[in-house]
């Protein structure tokens, strides 16, 4: 069965690189969400987008905002029992030189 929760995250926050054990399907309800993705694509979304985070350590990624109004989004996880929602991992070593894309 999904777990489903609401994330806040304030103007300067973000997720800290991770990783999902399972399908996360998320709608921004406001603000605009940065992702920097595993292959070091940063991909935008903004209210009333959905987007989708695949399972698995290869698919390590953050969000921030870098907006001035909270990021309010619902997340809805897929983890598979017994796991964590989410799995936190060191900041790739590319990213500490900047995205590749």
């Amino acid at each position: 069965m999904p777990h489903v929760q609401t994330i806040t995250l304030p103007p300067g926050a973000g997720t800290g690189w991770h990783y999902h054990p399972g399908r996360v399907d998320v709608v921004v309800l406001s603000g605009t969400l940065t992702r920097t993705l595993h292959d070091g694509r940063t991909v935008v979304s903004r209210a009333g987008e959905s987007l989708v985070e695949e399972a698995g350590p290869v698919h390590v990624h953050q969000g921030r905002n870098l907006g001035t109004e909270p990021v309010v989004l619902i997340a809805s996880y897929a983890a598979p029992e017994g796991h964590p929602l989410a799995v936190p991992v060191a900041e790739p070593a590319w990213s500490r030189s900047g995205p590749t894309a």
